[in-house]
């Protein structure tokens, strides 16, 4: 296998001229060469993506991507496209100009002085072209090799499984493998994951061998397999250390043969997490445990300059050191000052991504940059070693005209995220109060699982309290352990998502609690939540996840709220009717009045035969009846039905 030359770098100034320029260095091009455009002012007839559809891009190639690096540089999508270059490629950077003062600004700077980056100027008759012509075949890596030698040894009952960190032809293998089991053998074989578009890469190698993909190979939610009467031959997990280790040890019950695949590293991988709490789990389960590393990259070379630039600038491949039982700390402060603490940022970005976390390249720039950010450590004195951390964000509360535009739906403002969840469940003077959100909390895997994250946010709640902050929150992918945890520390479960999160795969939550004067409010919210759990639950809830039902249901409040007054009732329906309040949030109070006053006219007939049944809403169906398209069509139709239902005046 031939090796991959180097990956280039090259910068230049954005302006007018400049992208002229680069126009007609793109032209010189040879036959062959693939390009990308990432940014919003791409010539004519070259492909081009907005940095927010980078991710579609993911499973291409290109030798040639040009990418606005504007102010601030769409980090995520930076990394995406530098992952899309081949070796021998080039990125070319057309930089505005970044007059900010803070942390994220500095560290970019910085960066574009690094040797690495070449400025270019000039005529671009004379700029440098992508290295195409060293490329021998098509060759697996010999760690490929050796990882598809344990796939096809694995016996009943054994696990196997692949870590990779990004760029290393993970999903490629497992694809390839999965399609000539399947065909060539005949075996059984299952693909999960934690949503469909996590494991894409390996439906589309399989379908790259086989020509088309079989309905037998097609991704599978995880909840789903958990329901089914029949084992898997072979399971395959791809993107593991995303699903709950309870999840996994469900899964590895449903399958002969268990292979769980994840990234490691980078923004795209799940740390060392993974390793410390999944893998020991499975074996004290009495799951046998192989494991093979891909470190060998397929796409471009070993110490790729260009990946190293990457890695250096969002510390991808942070680690932090395990502490060791000393003397320990508590330190508070903004988070922006790590920008002049490097040994601490990166061992803070390391406990992250070691504890689980995927951490993306904008939110390291979020941290540095937003002066609102608070973190919290509990650190060794002396050495300095992290055993916990805590990130937290100061949300400004809600006027009230906004509060009220957010309740019907009409108003998303960003920056507020707690106090808008709040106006949604209708508490909006609780809105208007600011909220500390905890965006991140981590405990080293090695000092897991003794209390220290109850600890974390006990001083959290301290420090808040002492800071005269009425409220805390957070929300995550709803887990029953992590909903102990929250309970344990006084928050209440305030809203359940009804959707899968695109990043867990699992429906999320939103824990609250008061630290002064509002704690009888957020029980309140907690016991109407309780009260109309059940109608979520059996019309919009997904089916497979009853377990996770259940363990909500354990820390839901016993005795629920009494039920509103009809004419709240007929408020949120009104909303529903003549502006955008979600379905979602008006369900009970629409069932509610249709079981009360029973219509008898054609669109209250319609309202009724398409909710009040009970079980899961027959989306599908229910568009076919109406001759809409879809669930949006479907909530329109509604809308216009409780309109003609009631004709307010």
């Amino acid at each position: 296998m031939v090796a991959s030359p180097p990956r280039r770098l090259l910068a230049l100034p954005e302006s007018d001229s400049g992208r002229d320029r680069v126009s007609r260095w793109l032209a010189r091009m040879p036959a062959g060469v693939r390009l990308l455009w990432v940014g919003a002012r791409a010539p004519a007839g070259v492909p081009a993506t907005r940095p927010a559809q980078a991710g579609h891009r993911l499973g291409s190639e290109c030798e040639v991507v040009v990418f606005e690096a504007g102010d601030p540089v769409a980090g995520d999508a930076l990394a995406i496209a530098t992952g899309l270059l081949r070796g021998g490629g080039i990125l070319l950077l057309l930089v505005q100009a970044t007059p900010g003062s803070g942390g994220w600004a500095k560290r970019w700077r910085a960066a574009l002085r690094a040797p690495v980056v070449e400025w270019i100027a000039g005529d671009p008759a004379h700029w440098p072209l992508p290295a195409t012509e060293a490329r021998g075949a098509f060759a697996w890596t010999p760690d490929q090799r050796a990882a598809r030698g344990l796939l096809e040894a694995l016996a009943p009952g054994e696990c196997g499984v692949l870590t990779a960190p990004r760029g290393r032809g993970k999903s490629t293998l497992l694809g390839d493998w999965m399609a000539a089991a399947w065909a060539d053998r005949g075996m059984d074989m299952r693909l999960t994951g934690p949503t469909a578009t996590a494991v894409s890469a390996v439906g589309a190698a399989a379908r790259a061998r086989l020509g088309s993909l079989p309905a037998a190979l097609e991704y599978r939610a995880p909840g789903e397999l958990e329901v089914t009467a029949a084992r898997a031959g072979t399971l395959i997990v791809d993107e593991a250390a995303a699903l709950p280790v309870d999840r996994l040890l469900g899964l590895a019950r449903r399958a002969g043969r268990l292979v769980l695949a994840t990234t490691t590293g980078g923004f795209e991988g799940s740390g060392q997490g993974f390793r410390l709490r999944v893998l020991p789990a499975l074996e004290q389960a009495g799951v046998r445990v192989r494991q093979v590393r891909l470190e060998t990259p397929v796409r471009w070379g070993v110490a790729d300059p260009l990946e190293d630039w990457l890695d250096g600038l969002f510390l991808l491949r942070a680690r932090s050191a395990t502490p060791v039982p000393r003397a320990v700390r508590w330190r508070w402060g903004a988070a922006a000052d790590l920008a002049d603490q490097p040994q601490r940022l990166e061992a803070v970005t390391g406990l992250l991504a070691d504890a689980h976390y995927r951490t993306r390249p904008s939110d390291l720039q979020r941290w540095l940059e937003d002066p609102a950010m608070r973190l919290l450590t509990l650190e060794g004195v002396g050495h300095g070693g992290l055993f916990g951390a805590v990130l937290v964000a100061a949300e400004p509360g809600l006027n009230r005209p906004l509060a009220e535009a957010v309740w019907a739906g009409e108003r998303r403002p960003q920056g507020h995220f707690l106090p808008c969840v709040l106006a949604g469940v209708g508490a909006l003077d609780l809105a208007g109060h600011p909220i500390w959100r905890i965006q991140r909390i981590a405990v080293h895997p090695r000092w897991q699982g003794l209390g220290l994250g109850l600890r974390l946010l006990r001083t959290v709640t301290d420090r808040a309290r002492a800071e005269g902050v009425d409220l805390l929150g957070a929300s995550f992918g709803l887990d029953a352990g992590l909903l102990r945890l929250w309970r344990r520390a006084g928050f209440d479960l305030v809203r359940v998502g009804l959707r899968p999160d695109p990043s867990s795969g699992r429906p999320g939550g939103v824990v609250l609690r008061s630290v002064a004067t509002a704690t009888s409010a957020m029980r309140e919210l907690a016991a109407a939540q309780a009260r109309d759990w059940p109608e979520w639950h059996a019309r919009l809830w997904p089916g497979h996840e009853t377990t996770l039902a259940n363990a909500l249901e354990d820390v839901m409040p016993k005795v629920v709220a009494a039920d509103p007054e009809p004419e709240q009732d007929w408020q949120e329906i009104r909303a529903f009717a003549e502006r955008a309040r979600p379905l979602e949030w008006v369900l009970p109070a629409l069932l509610r009045r249709l079981r009360a006053d029973p219509p008898t006219d054609a669109d209250g007939r319609l309202l009724a035969a398409a909710l009040l049944p009970d079980g899961p809403v027959a989306w599908d169906a229910l568009a076919a009846r109406l001759r809409v398209s879809g669930r949006r069509g479907v909530v329109r139709r509604l809308r216009r039905a409780v309109r003609a239902w009631r004709r307010w005046d």
